[in-house]
């Protein structure tokens, strides 16, 4: 359902622009001791500067696990059992937690000249995870793959370009979608992007047994930095940009893949496009319907999207909004942002759902937070028949 105009700028006019100032019910003295509880998963910090990996159920905090440095995402093994807590870029230490006895379980280090660029998956059965990393010597990205109880690399091979940040499955379970944002960067300048110019990112499809490209999409802007990914149950690979571009510029940031590598931009009237601040979060969908949510961090603003129909639906007022997730059981797009606060939307009707909105006082979610979808039946892997060798 979409929502209209006025009742899209009554919603934003107040509501959720106070919530990160207001004092609302803490999760933290309702820890639930029922450790299958947790439906969502998020790295935090502390206000006093700690860092965990925290599960979330609908209104109460399951667990916190300390990490030793800040996280950025966290990847879930098919069976629940673990999760694969990825660095804030550009790390070089990424940790797996035990969600069983919520413990670190083990410390997994990148490759000397390598480091870790925000993002894992997990392969289909569980038996690899698969990380997007940068090779700072040759300025290219990699998918890496390792065994995922020992966390030895048993293979990687070129992301297709520059910046490899997120990575998905596509619907087969055989075709890695990634999104390259293009951005030269190097650990000794962490926080300097060395190649404005001339960026060149793009959407590669990789087939996972043999490394091979099977298509590219490049942006629709060669500034428009692709970060982030979602699939629908059509195999469509919705995309999430941050443009790097002069600040008048109005460049769309959200577009779909079709084949034979076209992106197709979602339509958005030009003033909620520059409403956008040129910057997408992160992206998150329901696969049945294509109803999205993209957080826009510096707008402050939480947008919602039709993916069939090519088209925004409207937007929601949330200050510092970041992380987004699907809560499939719920039927729930779930926000959360730099201020503690978890928000709920109805997937059907878009509508923000007050009494199911939380925030935990002394945390600081990061950037993105992870459904734990319970769907774990035995599917196809390619990577645990033949994974491919090394193309480094």
């Amino acid at each position: 359902m979409a929502l209209s105009r006025r009742s899209v700028l009554a919603i934003g006019g107040g509501g959720l622009g106070a919530l990160g100032a207001k004092a609302l019910p803490s999760g933290n003295a309702n820890v639930s001791s029922n450790r299958a509880a947790a439906a969502l998963l998020s790295a935090a910090t502390t206000t006093d500067g700690r860092h965990y990996a925290v599960g979330l159920a609908a209104r109460h905090e399951v667990f916190r696990v300390p990490l030793p440095t800040r996280g950025h995402q966290m990847a879930v093994s098919p069976d629940g059992a673990r999760l694969f807590a990825t660095p804030r870029r550009p790390g070089i230490k990424a940790f797996v937690v035990d969600l069983a006895t919520q413990r670190l379980a083990a410390v997994c280090e990148s490759a000397p000249g390598r480091h870790f660029f925000g993002h894992a998956v997990y392969a289909p059965t569980g038996h690899h995870v698969l990380t997007t990393e940068n090779d700072t010597q040759r300025g290219r990205g990699l998918v890496v793959v390792r065994e995922a109880n020992t966390l030895d690399v048993v293979a990687e091979y070129d992301s297709g370009g520059i910046g490899a940040h997120e990575v998905l499955w596509m619907r087969d379970g055989r075709t890695l979608a990634v999104a390259n944002g293009g951005i030269l960067t190097h650990p000794d300048q962490p926080r300097k992007k060395l190649n404005l110019d001339a960026m060149r990112p793009n959407l590669s499809l990789l087939d996972a047994g043999s490394g091979r490209l099977l298509d590219q999409a490049p942006a629709l802007n060669h500034q428009a930095s692709i970060r982030h990914l979602a699939i629908t149950d059509e195999d469509e690979a919705v995309v999430a940009m941050q443009y790097e571009g002069p600040p008048a510029a109005d460049v769309p940031l959200l577009a779909a893949y079709r084949a034979n590598g076209v992106l197709e931009p979602l339509h958005v009237p030009r003033d909620r496009q520059r409403n956008m601040k040129q910057y997408i979060g992160s992206v998150a969908l329901d696969p049945a319907t294509g109803h999205a949510v993209a957080t826009c961090p510096r707008a402050n603003t939480v947008t919602f999207w039709s993916v069939p129909d090519r088209r925004y639906l409207g937007e929601q007022r949330c200050r510092d909004a970041g992380g987004a997730a699907f809560d499939a059981k719920a039927r729930e797009f779930v926000v959360t942002n730099g201020h503690g606060t978890v928000i709920r939307f109805s997937a059907d009707t878009l509508e923000l759902r007050h009494a199911a909105t939380t925030r935990f006082p002394d945390l600081k979610w990061d950037n993105h937070l992870t459904s734990i979808r319970g769907d774990h039946a035995p599917k196809p892997d390619v990577l645990a028949a033949s994974p491919p060798r090394s193309l480094g």
